[in-house]
């Protein structure tokens, strides 16, 4: 059954909708008014809760993958746009106050930038993601956001024939506690890399 068609005013929903621990379920479009949506359960439609447009895109613009609740109960998220150097941001939102925090501004070389994936975490609470460029060869990171201290960690950077480039989707955690992922390019053949 279709519960809800989106508008011009709130549209173009991307990655995948998650049910949080409160029974909610959350979602984020990328425009126009880009933003966060909670969806009724009873009815099917959809609530926007906050936008990345309010403060002129400097909290991220163009979210293209998925939310993820960690175990401190917060939803985190990235953008592939906005932020202090609109190369995307890693943000926080609590899923009962619906407060809304910028965590980390996407850099480049150091950070990377332009993440279009979603964020994973592993069985301590770490948070892993992936940017599709920056880093030190423009081919992106790999890295790891520790959400108790605020703290951001390059990992990898990809070069390209050694570890693949550009990588757009998401790692997946193993039971066994490693990460798996995909580049997009890059590799002995130029065409992607596990």
């Amino acid at each position: 059954s279709k519960l809800y068609d989106f508008t011009t005013n709130f549209g173009n929903p991307t990655g995948g909708l998650i049910q949080a621990s409160n029974g909610k379920i959350f979602g984020m479009t990328t425009g126009p008014n880009a933003g966060i949506f909670q969806i009724d359960i009873q009815n099917g439609t959809p609530t926007e809760l906050y936008s990345f447009e309010v403060n002129n895109g400097n909290d991220g613009l163009n979210p293209c993958g998925s939310l993820l609740q960690a175990s401190n109960g917060k939803l985190y998220g990235m953008t592939v746009t906005g932020g202090l150097y609109g190369l995307g941001v890693l943000f926080e939102f609590d899923p009962n106050t619906f407060v809304f925090t910028k965590k980390i501004d996407f850099n480049s070389a150091i950070m990377g930038s332009n993440p279009f994936g979603s964020l994973v975490q592993d069985s301590n609470g770490v948070l892993y993601g992936m940017t599709s460029s920056g880093g030190l060869n423009n081919g992106g990171i790999l890295f790891e956001y520790i959400p108790s201290g605020s703290v951001f960690i390059k990992l990898q950077d990809f070069q390209g024939i050694s570890n693949g480039l550009r990588p757009i989707g998401s790692l997946t955690v193993s039971n066994d506690g490693r990460l798996f992922g995909m580049t997009s390019s890059g590799g002995v053949n130029g065409r992607s890399e596990e």
